[in-house]
């Protein structure tokens, strides 16, 4: 009798899920094609304003009022798109000024202090496309925000508008951001070069812990400008090993001659990942008098160590050709199987493997 009521209660269970699931699939569905007949309504109301503000037919009010008629989230989603993907940077601007009195887009950014985070991310996005001066502060407060998501979606928006105290809030906090995030925002920060090239300086100037000095080096890398990348080389002789390593992927785009011997001084190092990346370096810098020492790299006892050595004898022209070609008749194992690999690769697949 337990046994019978037993199984009786197990499958009345099993088709009561069975049956909430395929109610929640089709609810899915449901809400899934009224979404899609939705995106396909406003698409066509929207096709004749965007296309009249491309025509220069119009400066943009036509396609500012369409979309003031559409749910705040409909009405963002479609201004995003049409923003990012069919008008010139002028046009972008003139739309973007007319739409951000908008009631809407006033409801959406006010998410940006909201404790749901994905309200938050959704005014960070629309953020990127209405920064307007009088934004700062929520601009600040989402860059710095805690959830990555947040962060990432906020960066178009640091690259469109040039303030030097968020800008230098941004480089003070890279080393405390996410690696994704970080990168993202260290390419935002090209759009403001010089100055934050300015603030990157600085900084290098200061004591920092080896975290951040690694964020300041890889920013300067990412800026490339000559000062920034000249205030990086001092830190070749730095005890962090993470910090040595840093600094030697950052001096291939430095082409001074301290650069140079930095270079050639940390393909010298104790720490295999600071030789290799040194070895990367002088590649890139075309340092013909490194063959030399690129050669005795070939003997190294780390295999990495040796590829990139020899990638970068195979972009030093005739005289590294000539270097690898030496290598490879040599009694020296590892010498002579790496310059036997790479001297077989062609062309392109160096430049692909060196990049």
């Amino acid at each position: 009798m337990i046994t019978t009521l037993v199984l009786i209660v197990v499958a009345v269970f099993q088709v009561a899920f069975i049956l909430s699931m395929l109610t929640v699939l089709f609810v899915a569905n449901q809400r899934g094609r009224r979404g899609d007949a939705l995106d396909i309504t406003v698409t066509a109301s929207l096709r004749d304003p965007a296309r009249a503000l491309m025509l220069g037919e119009d400066q943009g009010q036509m396609l500012a009022a369409a979309l003031e008629k559409l749910p705040g989230d409909v009405a963002s989603r479609h201004f995003r798109s049409i923003v990012a993907s069919q008008l010139a940077q002028d046009q972008r601007e003139a739309l973007a000024g007319l739409v951000r009195p908008a009631v809407w887009v006033d409801r959406i950014l006010a998410g940006g202090s909201s404790p749901i985070w994905w309200k938050r991310m959704e005014a960070a996005r629309l953020l990127a496309v209405t920064m307007a001066p009088s934004d700062l502060a929520l601009l600040t407060r989402l860059v710095t925000d805690r959830n990555p998501a947040v962060m990432s979606a906020a960066v178009g928006a640091i690259a469109g508008y040039a303030d030097e105290g968020l800008i230098e809030l941004v480089v003070r906090r890279l080393s405390k951001c996410a690696s994704a995030v970080r990168l993202q925002q260290m390419r935002a920060l090209r759009s403001h070069s010089e100055l934050a090239s300015r603030i990157v300086v600085s900084e290098l100037a200061s004591e920092h812990s080896a975290q951040q000095t690694c964020a300041l080096i890889q920013l300067a890398e990412v800026l490339g400008t000559t000062h920034a990348l000249a205030a990086v080389v001092p830190y070749a002789s730095n005890p962090s090993r993470e910090v040595r390593t840093t600094v030697a992927r950052a001096l291939r785009n430095c082409f001074s001659a301290e650069a140079v011997d930095a270079a050639r001084l940390l393909l010298q190092d104790a720490d295999w990942r600071v030789r290799a990346a040194a070895a990367r370096a002088l590649a890139g810098l075309k340092d013909l008098d490194a063959v030399d020492a690129l050669r005795l790299a070939l003997n190294d006892e780390s295999w990495w160590v040796r590829f990139r050595s020899a990638l970068a004898l195979g972009a030093l022209g005739e005289e590294g050709e000539d270097a690898l070609a030496t290598a490879a008749i040599s009694d020296d194992n590892y010498a002579r199987d790496m310059a036997v690999v790479v001297g077989g690769l062609s062309e392109s697949a160096r430049l692909e493997l060196s990049a």
